[in-house]
């Protein structure tokens, strides 16, 4: 019963206190450091066995964060094919045997994973946080780095670890759309092929992030956005975080909030010449925004010629398979295209990208099908996913597969 209660008593206040006393999801490491109290205490005096491993575990613990911060630094620059980012997690699970070591001395235990704990995520995050936002759908970070190719400093929006756009600050690169909705890729060459054919466009985004997609909006164009969170509109109209919707946007900007598979369902049919549905990056995938029902419907809200982009890139699955399969299936017109980031260019103003374009006929396809940057969708055996079936497993599989094959 105990136990009972204390699972409702902290998931009550996780879910309700927490988003309104902090701003970061600082919960979860202090209940961790708690559960180390909770270990045997040990009797006797400390050997100084104990005193050496702890001190020799946050030794490792700081040179992880050292090393992890040091990619552009002269000291490892002469060690061709270095590889820092693995010398730091071998020195962080150093540090994690160490405090292993010490299970049995409570007080030392939670010392050693206070280190630990602070030094990983030092080490994993190497970009200058200035600001933090906590709602309900998570934990919004806005940070910067400086380019000077793009006029010095440009500001970031992340959610977890996912990058939701980027923004330069100086004016002569502010309304460039940089990162996924650089010119470069395929987001931005449907952008620009539409726009190149029609004096004005009606476009829908799913997904607002920093609102790059704003930067492409000319006067006679209307844009609305469908986003589920409140906050991600806050932070991406206020002009002191980014102002690709404030400034850059010359058109009419508008936003529906709610979940886009109902809100996009009320919008007239007919009516966009671009809708992109960009919602497929993060950790937690939207995947009944993916499936062959969606899809159809997503069909029914074209104009004449209009094109459905998906925005499939994402770390740990592999979405292009099966959304290839559920383009196809939902009676669309498909082509993929896998871009890959040209390095000679600044940080920051292209990113690579995996991305199905999806019409209801010939007519939409018109502009890409003799580009050889774009190929015609082929489903390689994926099963198209539906509202009763969808495979994230398969999508992790494969993805690890592609790794280890060497893949992007």
């Amino acid at each position: 019963i105990y136990i009972s209660l204390g699972g409702v008593a902290g998931g009550a206040f996780n879910a309700f206190l927490a988003p309104l006393i902090f701003d970061t999801v600082v919960e979860y490491p202090a209940v961790m450091m708690l559960a180390c109290l909770a270990r045997p205490w040990g009797r006797g005096a400390i050997r100084p066995w104990d005193w050496a491993t702890l001190a020799g575990g946050d030794l490792f613990a700081v040179a992880a964060v050292f090393i992890a911060h040091s990619r552009d630094s002269t000291i490892l620059a002469h060690w061709e094919g270095f590889d820092v980012g693995m010398l730091a997690a071998g020195l962080l699970a150093l540090a994690g045997l160490a405090a292993f070591l010490l299970r049995g001395r409570a007080w030392m235990f939670m010392a050693a994973i206070l280190i630990l704990t602070l030094s990983a995520a030092k080490a994993t995050d190497r970009v200058d946080v200035i600001r933090t936002w906590r709602g309900f759908f998570g934990v919004l970070r806005e940070s910067r780095l400086n380019e000077p190719a793009l006029g010095g400093e440009i500001h970031m929006l992340a959610h977890g670890t996912t990058l939701h756009g980027a923004q330069a600050r100086s004016p002569a690169f502010r309304c460039q759309p940089l990162v996924y909705y650089a010119h470069e890729t395929p987001i931005g060459q449907v952008f620009d092929a539409v726009r190149a054919q029609r004096p004005a466009i009606r476009v829908g985004a799913v997904g607002l992030g920093t609102g790059s997609v704003a930067a492409y909006s000319r006067p006679a164009d209307t844009l609305t956005f469908f986003e589920i969170d409140p906050l991600v509109v806050r932070v991406a109209t206020d002009p002191r975080n980014f102002t690709y919707v404030t400034l850059c946007a010359k058109g009419q900007v508008g936003f529906t909030l709610g979940d886009a598979r109902l809100t996009l369902r009320r919008a007239p049919a007919g009516v966009f010449d671009i809708l992109l549905i960009d919602a497929f990056s993060s950790d937690s995938v939207p995947a009944h925004l993916l499936t062959v029902e969606a899809v159809r419907m997503y069909l029914t809200k074209l104009a004449p010629g209009g094109v459905i982009i998906l925005h499939l890139s994402n770390r740990n699955l592999d979405l292009v398979g099966p959304a290839q399969a559920v383009a196809l299936a939902a009676g669309g017109k498909a082509l993929f295209q896998s871009h890959r980031a040209d390095p000679a260019l600044p940080r920051m103003w292209e990113s690579s990208e995996d991305a199905v374009i999806v019409a209801r006929n010939a007519e939409g396809l018109a502009p890409f099908i003799h580009d050889a940057r774009w190929r015609p969708a082929d489903a390689h055996g994926v099963r198209p996913w539906t509202d009763d079936y969808t495979n994230l497993f398969g999508a992790l599989v494969r993805r690890t597969r592609q790794r280890w094959a060497g893949g992007p």
